[in-house]
């Protein structure tokens, strides 16, 4: 929180930003808000008045301010679909839902998860070596979703279950898109979605009963299901918080590997550099693991994180009077964060329109500056999961080739729910010099 001495100004007197121009040009509209404004100010955001937090200090100062401040706001729509998942609880159920979450999901448990990812992302890449592929984000978010299903829930490809919870899987994830307040009720998707939630419960229950079983070896479930067998009713049911890991695992991660590929293939000397370090994980896949290994990956990965975050917001309701920024923020206000109104901040990070990886090797910029996987105590806890995957991907890929664009980089882009591009987009694979 801010320590300045003077009686901090009430919210209601920040600066009002126009959102002309927020729906074909948010980030646009939001370094221009904070060019004029500084760290916060307000705005319309889909209709509702919003404190805009961003500038790199900016956040540091709300992720330091949050614990027992603010709550994640979801809309009623995102409730009716994930129920008590992690991102949908508050006070002491959110913090027991994490701790029992998180030992599955970062650390001694990534090296387990490497096997089963290469069996998944081989054949994929190796089809992209051959024939390119006709739209790159399309095929991303079938790799990442295999990906996810078979570490999370141990399901390979090709088993029955595999076109079972892809089915069911993308009706739900269809659902997300329906209205979020009462109109939903109308939307067809709404009680698709609905019905694929019950339809992926009883899945998810018989994969939970089968997980201590050798089928199950690399996925995160059988240690899930036992982290769960004695919790508090507050912390939320395994199922619910299974379908939030595995749509966050799934577009975010394959937002973040269209942006690496996409910046590969915008800079070839980067993918040369970055392709010699990769063929070294052909020989020695623990490398994808190791803190130290794999210093250019990283830092591609890092600096397209930097400049492509997922989320182009995260929404937060103040539960109780707090300063931020000399403001002081009631009880319910509305306040978003915008992780890229950070990265961008040239105070943080010099010429932030340019990519430039080597800003992240040793002794440069550290990516715990970061804010795309969000900060303080709603700081996601799929990241390290999510970074795996996608270095895996981008590993595998420049084993194979060096990433170009055929038809040239995507010229329409969607920043919400997660940023990707909005037409097809062909990629090929060519042979490195």
């Amino acid at each position: 929180m801010s320590d300045q001495h003077t009686a901090p100004t009430p919210a209601a007197v920040l600066p009002r930003h126009p959102a002309d121009g927020f729906t074909a040009d948010p980030l646009g509209v939001l370094e221009e808000g904070h060019r004029r404004h500084g760290p916060v100010f307000r705005m319309p955001v889909d209709g509702v008045d919003t404190v805009l937090v961003g500038t790199w200090a900016g956040l540091g100062e709300l992720f330091a301010a949050e614990r027992g401040r603010l709550d994640v706001l979801n809309t009623p729509l995102i409730h009716d679909l994930f129920g008590r998942a992690l991102f949908n609880l508050t006070a002491d159920g959110h913090g027991e839902a994490r701790r029992r979450l998180r030992p599955t999901l970062s650390g001694r448990a990534l090296p387990g998860y490497v096997p089963p990812l290469l069996d998944v992302m081989g054949p994929a890449t190796e089809q992209w070596a051959l024939h390119g592929t006709a739209d790159l984000h399309g095929q991303v978010r079938e790799l990442t979703g295999a990906m996810s299903a078979r570490v999370l829930l141990g399901i390979t490809p090709g088993e029955a279950d595999a076109a079972r919870f892809a089915a069911a899987f993308e009706e739900f994830v269809a659902a997300t898109g329906a209205p979020p307040g009462p109109a939903r009720y109308a939307d067809r998707r709404y009680w698709a979605g609905r019905s694929a939630r019950r339809e992926l419960h009883v899945l998810f229950g018989r994969r939970a009963a089968q997980a201590g079983g050798p089928a199950a070896g690399g996925s995160a479930l059988a240690g899930l299901v036992a982290a769960f067998a004695d919790a508090p009713d507050e912390a939320g049911p395994l199922e619910d918080h299974l379908l939030a890991l595995l749509i966050a695992a799934r577009e975010t991660t394959a937002s973040l590997l269209t942006w690496c590929l996409v910046e590969l293939a915008g800079h070839r000397e980067h993918a040369e550099y970055a392709a010699a370090e990769a063929r070294t994980v052909a020989a020695d896949p623990d490398r994808l693991v190791a803190r130290d290994a794999l210093p250019a990956l990283r830092s591609v990965l890092t600096e397209t994180l930097r400049l492509h975050a997922p989320n182009l917001l995260s929404m937060r309701q103040a539960v109780c009077p707090f300063t931020l920024a000399g403001h002081r923020i009631e009880t319910g206000t509305r306040v978003a964060y915008s992780p890229s109104a950070g990265h961008f901040d040239p105070k943080a990070f010099p010429r932030p329109r340019q990519f430039r990886p080597g800003r992240f090797l040793a002794g440069q910029a550290s990516a715990s500056r970061l804010w795309a996987f969000g900060g303080g105590a709603h700081a996601c806890l799929g990241r390290p999961l999510a970074e795996l995957m996608a270095l895996a991907v981008m590993a595998a890929v420049l084993q194979r080739g060096i990433p170009s664009l055929p038809a040239g980089p995507p010229a329409r882009i969607s920043f919400r729910p997660a940023k990707a591009p909005i037409d097809p987009l062909p990629l090929a694979l060519e042979p490195a010099s």
